[in-house]
């Protein structure tokens, strides 16, 4: 698994593991980032956080809450399409 500071905007992941305790890791389970939740990333914030979207909510968290989620590729993002 790689942390969400890996990521790109437009990339999708799953929540892998949140490597934070207390209050922050509480606030951001309060907020949806919970193990297995879809998120992608919207934008990179200019001091190197992430800005996500986790369902219909945008979720920043700051460079060093990022370097400490982390994250799995969502396999549908790798799909290969056709067309006819």
């Amino acid at each position: 698994m790689s942390s969400l500071m890996d990521s790109k905007p437009g990339e999708t992941f799953r929540i892998g593991r949140l490597r934070l305790l207390g209050r922050q890791r509480r606030r951001l389970l309060e907020l949806g980032l919970i193990p297995g939740a879809p998120v992608s990333v919207s934008a990179i914030g200019v001091c190197g956080g992430r800005i996500l979207r986790v369902g219909e909510a945008r979720i920043a968290v700051d460079r060093a809450t990022a370097r400490a989620i982390e994250v799995a590729r969502d396999r549908a993002q790798h799909t290969p399409v056709t067309g006819a």
